[in-house]
């Protein structure tokens, strides 16, 4: 029964998180609220609106009754933790090539709210140009693979636990493929030869 409502909050926390990010929605807000309001406040609210329902979502998901699978022996867990802290300072070190300001809306709510101008797309996103250096040189998705590594190196695996991770990765992927699909009609031909010279996400030896 825990299983079937993991998937239920899941499945309908995707389904909010994948509509705030579609163009549609984005362009019905901006004809509702002004596109300068959009282009300054909507990265910021989709940010904090998306920790929150990932925070309520978890908190739901850790009130369920759960069961052990598996805890491996100190060495297993501290070998998987390991890894889930490469993950994590892989997933950190795309902000060497990205503006976390930026990238999470607090740059340009702050000049919304200063009442400067709000320049960039739909989101206020400014870069125009492929980003294709640092962690994006390794693979094409460096922010889901960390994802993928943290969540399916959890070394403590419970029920719950490892249903949550089968659909983490599962809603990973679907990004991805989401991702790549809008990144082709934006950036075309300068995509699909990247695409050609860097990995999706399995860091194999750059192709020449």
């Amino acid at each position: 029964m825990e299983v079937v409502r993991i998937i239920g909050v899941f499945l309908a926390f995707a389904f909010l998180h994948s509509l705030c990010v579609r163009e549609r929605v984005k362009l019905a807000v901006a004809d509702l609220l002004g596109e300068e309001f959009v282009r300054g406040c909507y990265r910021f609210l989709y940010t904090v609106f998306s920790v929150v329902i990932v925070t309520l979502t978890f908190r739901y998901i850790h009130s369920l009754e759960d069961l052990v699978l598996y805890k491996g022996p100190p060495l297993f867990r501290w070998s998987m933790h390991i890894i889930q802290l490469g993950g994590l300072i892989f997933g950190v070190m795309t902000f060497r090539v990205i503006d976390g300001m930026e990238f999470t809306g607090l740059r340009q709510v702050t000049a919304f709210l200063r009442k400067w101008p709000v320049l960039g797309d739909i989101e206020g996103i400014r870069g125009t140009l492929l980003i294709q250096d640092g962690t994006y040189g390794i693979v094409r998705h460096p922010l889901y693979l960390a994802g993928i590594i943290i969540f399916t190196f959890e070394p403590n695996i419970t029920r719950n636990g490892l249903t949550v991770t089968v659909l983490a990765d599962l809603y990973f992927l679907f990004g991805i493929l989401t991702e790549e699909r809008r990144f082709i009609k934006r950036y075309g031909e300068e995509y699909l030869q990247y695409m050609k010279r860097v990995p999706r996400f399995i860091p194999w030896p750059r192709k020449k």
